[in-house]
């Protein structure tokens, strides 16, 4: 099959970004002629067989480099149709055969967020045309049904998409993340676990929780220190990922707070920690979740986070309604800190439940809806 992939910026770095260059290398080595369409990209390390295609656009600011993409590439997509089976946009756009809900629902994002900002924050969110202008564009894509088939990344999404927009359910194919299951469930985990504590001052018996995340807001760091700070037994929190520590000092009271900064081998910090908690206000799946899990580590996490779908409560991790359940997150740290037991069957079952979501599994299932959307389209003709 000729196959387009829409991205905004292509590049072969980055956690989005890498699962892209992983579908892309599975789809030539299954014979598929691939086309990247982006503003800007980053040749392949590997020479991989790929034809890139410009789509100019005015990049002064996120307004209008996201308008001018959308308008721009409209045209020129438009033109190479003919040549194409498959048009799969990672990003909003208005011309595609699928469209994956990568990152969710932004009304669902919006309405989540306008709960829990203050009226200064919430006069802030009405006047920045940039959020004017995703609604709009994602109101255009489900209300005008500018797609064949949309990928959500879990059934959160979908109901999302559904409830807010009108949208088939039919229409919609929940397909979960994969992961590089290997990478994160053969650590050298002796070795990275002495390596990262050192680093950083943890004693070697020391229960450490860990946070993977960049948005710090969105995804909870304000009420996971909160609830570590309710854990009467002293702990260290690892927060790794790009964010504005300073706001959330104020928060820190006993318990020490490390915030790491983005981190490339992030593997290492999985190794080093005892437990992963993720209280975000909205995620659409959270990859992070998974590694975690395949690592090893129990998670806690919220309702609002789509990869709560792959958690049974009290088996292979927890998780809340909402993040501002910090006492009941709390009360679950405790279990784990003090109950090895409970703790040690948490963390294999966590494993074995990663193991079935494998970058390979989640590629099979896209490929296949690709032969559906291409017959579809040929039916129709």
């Amino acid at each position: 099959m000729q196959i387009a992939i829409i991205r905004k910026k292509f590049t072969f770095h980055g956690g989005s970004e890498s699962y892209i260059n992983s579908l892309i290398k599975f789809l030539i080595a299954k014979g598929h002629k691939v086309y990247i369409y982006a503003i800007k990209w980053q040749n392949s390390p590997q020479d991989l067989p790929i034809t890139f295609k410009k789509i100019p656009a005015l990049s002064f600011n996120s307004f209008l480099r996201d308008l001018t993409f959308i308008l721009f590439g409209y045209f020129i997509l438009k033109k190479d149709l003919k040549n194409l089976d498959i048009i799969q946009s990672h990003d909003k756009f208005l011309l595609q055969d699928i469209y994956r809900a990568g990152d969710g629902c932004h009304i669902q994002w919006f309405k989540e967020r306008w709960k829990r900002v203050n009226l200064v924050k919430k006069l802030a969110i009405l006047l920045n045309p940039y959020h004017w202008l995703i609604l709009l564009i994602e109101k255009v894509i489900f209300k005008r049904k500018k797609f064949k088939k949309i990928i959500a990344i879990s059934e959160m999404v979908k109901r999302n998409i559904v409830e807010n927009y009108g949208v088939n359910p039919n229409d919609i194919v929940v397909i979960y993340n994969g992961i590089d299951f290997e990478k994160f469930a053969k650590l050298d985990k002796e070795n990275y676990r002495n390596q990262i504590r050192k680093q950083f001052g943890i004693d070697e018996k020391e229960f450490v929780i860990l946070f993977v995340g960049s948005g710090f807001e969105r995804k909870g760091v304000k009420y996971l220190i909160e609830a570590a700070e309710k854990v009467e037994q002293p702990l260290t929190v690892l927060v790794v990922g790009k964010g504005n520590s300073k706001r959330y000092v104020k928060y820190i009271k006993k318990q020490r707070v490390i915030f790491c900064g983005p981190q490339r081998e992030i593997e290492k910090f999985y190794a080093a920690s005892d437990l992963f908690v993720f209280p975000t206000i909205y995620e659409p799946f959270g990859l992070v979740v998974l590694e975690a899990m395949a690592s090893g580590l129990p998670v806690i996490t919220t309702k609002l986070c789509g990869a709560s779908e792959i958690i049974t409560h009290g088996e292979n991790g927890f998780f809340v309604d909402t993040p501002e359940e910090t006492h009941k997150i709390a009360e679950f740290i405790k279990i784990l800190i003090e109950q090895k037991d409970i703790y040690n069957n948490m963390s294999f079952k966590a494993r074995v439940t990663a193991s079935n979501f494998s970058m390979e599994r989640n590629f099979k299932n896209i490929e296949n809806l690709y032969e559906i959307v291409k017959s579809s389209k040929v039916s129709n003709k």
